[in-house]
């Protein structure tokens, strides 16, 4: 097996490592325990008391899924390989999206039919089962635990989602919470489903876009290199987004630039991850600066100290070199040739090291 382990580089062949490292994980013996019980869930308002029913939900609002009779022990044959080794219950998937009639995996339905975003599912898994999950070489526990809700020993779980529609959905969607087996692990039982009376109108908790104050690419082709050959994501939070066209937008924070020579610095606030499918590579990249100093323009920011770590660790680094000169008479650029600086972190970016950027807009 073929795994793409670096943006921008020949894929590099990590199968061996893969299945000397599944084989060294052996399941745990479960636990002796009482017949679990059908699975049923209840979906709730956001305080955990009131019953959802037919009240409307917005883009933002949280919703609290209450689970039982979810077998600890299931879902242990099937399924893909990674991040759960086979053998050790996969877990269950806990998604608010819009489904087609003709979902269910164990009836062959089609992942196209389930439309959902990705990073606001809950996983659902014992404690037991996480802590089977290999974290070497690759950490693929964090990979879970980013979306882990405990299940309890008596098969109950409380989830807690913040409703995020996909931005495309089957035509015969049905809006409404979900439940369906793990990582490809496929159990008739568990897939429930209830019907959510989604409002696509902004509601008060709506997020608010990030304004386009910085407007970068990064590199040509970049993010289709993640969606498409890595089978990943790229997300925006915290003041960054992802636009249709693929570049990424970041929002003004603060300007120091003094009025007679124009240097100084302009800061932008937002984050970036990038993520391949598994999460086997997961970066970020974090509030850049546009930077204006008697030696040149650069645009900074904080980037991921290693290759799977995402915000998890990071440090200020100088990202790429920006042919715009410091003039204080200006507070708007577009289209800034950039060209990256040398070198870059965290290895998986190297091979952009002193190659040419995506051109920069930016403004205050």
């Amino acid at each position: 097996m073929a795994i793409r382990t670096e943006f921008g580089r020949p894929a590099v062949r990590v199968g061996a490592v893969l299945a000397g490292l599944l084989a060294t994980v052996l399941p745990a013996a479960a636990p002796a325990s009482a017949q679990p019980e059908t699975p049923a869930i209840e979906v709730f308002a956001a305080d955990g008391v009131t019953p959802l029913g037919d009240l409307p939900v917005h883009e933002g609002d949280i919703v609290v899924v209450r689970g039982t009779g979810f077998d600890p022990e299931a879902n242990r044959t099937g399924g893909l390989p990674v991040p759960v080794p086979p053998g050790v219950p996969h877990g269950t998937f806990v998604s608010f999206g819009g489904f087609s009639e003709h979902w269910r995996p164990s009836e062959g339905a089609p992942t196209a039919n389930r439309a959902t975003v990705r990073s606001t599912n809950a996983w659902v898994l014992s404690e037991r089962a996480l802590n089977q999950v290999p974290n070497v070489p690759f950490d693929m526990r964090r990979t879970v635990r980013q979306q882990w809700v405990p299940l309890s020993d008596d098969g109950s779980f409380t989830a807690t989602l913040t409703i995020d529609a996909p931005a495309t959905v089957p035509a015969d969607a049905v809006y409404g919470i979900y439940t369906y087996g793990a990582a490809d692990a496929v159990n008739a039982e568990q897939e429930l489903s209830v019907p959510v009376n989604f409002d696509p109108s902004p509601g008060p908790n709506a997020p608010v876009p990030a304004s386009q104050d910085l407007v970068w690419g990064f590199a040509p082709g970049y993010t289709d290199l993640v969606t498409d050959t890595t089978q990943g994501s790229v997300v925006g939070k915290n003041g960054a987004t992802v636009n249709p066209d693929g570049t990424l937008a970041f929002e003004l924070a603060e300007a120091q630039i003094d009025p007679e020579t124009g240097l100084g610095r302009i800061e932008y606030r937002g984050t970036v991850v990038s993520f391949t499918r598994f999460h086997l590579l997961e970066i970020a990249l974090a509030d850049p600066w546009i930077e204006f100093t008697e030696d040149g323009t650069c645009l900074t920011a904080e980037s991921s100290t290693g290759d799977q770590v995402g915000t998890d660790s990071m440090s200020r680094i100088t990202v790429a070199r920006l042919d715009a000169a410091a003039d204080a008479s200006r507070t708007e650029w577009d289209g800034v040739p950039a060209r990256f600086s040398v070198p870059l972190q965290p290895s998986v970016l190297l091979p952009y090291s002193g190659g040419q950027a995506a051109p920069v807009t930016f403004r205050y």
